[in-house]
């Protein structure tokens, strides 16, 4: 079971360490929930999301109502120069380095962002399975729901009616762009759904981190 008041302890204390403090979401459900938690700790600045030009329209159509329901905070939806092609077919690992990876280090490093909450969790991969609360790399990036299951992310989500992705019931239990991203078969990995069959399951955004 996670520990709800830990979280937000986190959170809290990320909020009033770094005044410059962002947040980023793929979307995922475990995205909505951190989106909530920061909401009940009062935060207002930037959250970020990488509109690749190859989303499902569930995922913009979700980015839009999360928008409403936390209007206080400040949603950037980040983009790459590049009109949506089929890269993704010829040299996947480069669509993601300049459409999606590119976007979200150019922001914090233009707006001087030192330090971001982001949503991941231990068992949303078995690459994931040593997630620390606090990882430095580019920046000091914060994992407030590290401990988290997917049956309390459910739950929370529930209990308060947040709006999540409403592909994540078909299976889809890690949300990406439409090309390379499938659902998920019962036991199987849960990111097993991304990057099909390029023997990868990230697209190189956390892979500078390193433990506190």
């Amino acid at each position: 079971m996670a520990d709800l008041n830990a979280s937000i302890a986190v959170i809290e204390e990320a909020i009033g360490s770094y005044p410059d403090l962002a947040v980023t979401t793929g979307l995922n459900i475990s995205g909505s929930v951190l989106l909530d938690l920061v909401s009940r700790s009062n935060f207002s600045g930037a959250v970020l999301f990488v509109d690749t030009g190859y989303h499902f329209p569930q995922t913009l159509s979700l980015w839009e109502e999360l928008q409403d329901r936390y209007s206080e905070m400040n949603f950037v939806a980040l983009g790459a120069d590049n009109p949506p092609d089929t890269l993704y077919s010829r040299d996947p690992e480069l669509c993601c380095s300049l459409n999606k990876v590119a976007p979200l280090e150019n922001y914090p490093q233009e707006h001087r962002v030192s330090a971001v909450l982001n949503a991941r969790t231990r068992v949303s991969s078995p690459g994931r399975r040593d997630l620390s609360v606090i990882e430095h790399g580019t920046r000091v990036r914060i994992n407030p729901l590290i401990e988290w299951s997917y049956e309390d992310l459910e739950h929370y989500l529930e209990d308060r009616d947040i709006p999540y992705h409403s592909l994540y019931h078909e299976g889809y239990l890690s949300m990406g762009c439409w090309p390379c991203t499938g659902p998920v078969k019962p036991g199987q990995d849960p990111r097993s759904g991304r990057f099909m069959g390029q023997g990868r399951s990230e697209c190189g955004i956390w892979l500078d981190v390193k433990k506190a």
